[in-house]
């Protein structure tokens, strides 16, 4: 069991964070998020990833991998908090590359951990996804909700909450999970379903929706996601899982590819693909997903506060949506 712990100074010496993943499509608006804040910031990525989404001028900069604990030291060395969100993602990628997702994710994992281990973090956040409900039968779903993962990818981060878990039990390691339902925003690369809707209609191309386009999901701009985030790196209990998403009004993928259209203007139609020829399997498919946000707003203060049609907006104002990651990146970011 955990004892109710309260970092007593906390917020009146706000310290330094390192986000792994930092120049990812979440971790650069944590980055951003927590620089807002007060915080010092050290971004760590892969090379590939600072060209293609640099952080601001104000954050400390380490390039490295999350498979090399040399990189991992070296960064997290004088670090009072660490966030991590450096994974291998995509329901394409995780499957075809199965081991790499494997490798990254777990073994990642378990590095950042020894290093913070190593070098006396004070707390560490792990990015977790929603993937790792898989089919509910009851909705909206809570942190209570039985797990019941579907891909390679979902049981890696339920493999890093154990990791958390033993680390706290062994080392005393102080930690609190998020899981994010359905991010969507600037940067994120068409892998995603919001992004290659966009991406579509920007070239004048028809949104392509998988199935019967009847999946149901409630999508959370990435930054009300970051502040989620950086909440609960400084909610004072420990070992605690917080969704971190939107619960405002869940839209079926038809929908969200016919809005995505209208604000376009353009003239198109949504074309209809078998399930067969998507990039995932229909064993992998989840029906419905959207998450209660009951605790996190209780013991949080958390509070999505942007809308859906707002802010698809500013993704067609960013002007550009890349269709994947750097191809040097083996890393990618984590956003489900």
């Amino acid at each position: 069991m955990f004892k109710n712990i309260v970092f007593g100074a906390f917020l009146a010496d706000k310290g330094r964070v390192l986000v792994t993943g930092g120049c990812g499509f979440i971790g650069g608006a944590v980055v951003r998020e927590l620089l807002a804040k007060g915080y010092t910031v050290r971004a760590f990525d892969l090379p590939a990833q600072f060209e293609y989404n640099p952080p601001p001028k104000e954050a400390e900069v380490y390039r490295g991998s999350i498979l090399d604990s040399t990189d991992l030291c070296n960064a997290i060395e004088g670090c009072d908090y660490v966030m991590h969100l450096a994974a291998l993602l995509g329901v394409r990628r995780s499957e075809k590359r199965r081991l790499d997702c494997l490798n990254i994710n777990i073994t990642g994992t378990f590095n950042v951990l020894d290093a913070c281990v190593k070098e006396k973090v004070k707390k560490i956040i792990f990015a977790s996804s929603s993937e790792v409900y898989g089919d509910q039968t009851k909705l909206p779903i809570s942190e209570s909700s039985p797990v019941n993962p579907k891909s390679i990818y979902a049981i890696t981060k339920l493999a890093g909450e154990e990791y958390l878990r033993a680390f706290h039990e062994r080392y005393g390691l102080p930690y609190n999970i998020v899981r994010y339902f359905n991010v969507y925003g600037p940067h994120q690369v068409a892998e995603f379903v919001m992004p290659r809707f966009v991406k579509n209609v920007l070239e004048g191309k028809q949104p392509e929706v998988y199935g019967s386009g009847k999946q149901v999901r409630s999508f959370c701009y990435v930054d009300d996601v970051a502040k989620g985030t950086v909440l609960a790196l400084e909610y004072g209990k420990l070992g605690e899982i917080f969704n971190i998403g939107s619960d405002a009004k869940p839209i079926s993928m038809a929908e969200l590819a016919k809005k995505v259209i209208d604000i376009s203007g353009k003239n198109l139609e949504i074309k209809f693909v078998d399930m067969v020829d998507s990039d995932r399997s229909s064993a992998r498919e989840i029906d419905k997903r959207y998450p209660d946000l009951s605790k996190a707003r209780k013991l949080l203060g958390y509070e999505p506060g942007t809308s859906l049609d707002e802010r698809k907006k500013k993704m067609f104002e960013f002007g550009s949506v890349n269709g994947s990651w750097p191809k040097a990146d083996e890393r990618g970011d984590t956003a489900e």
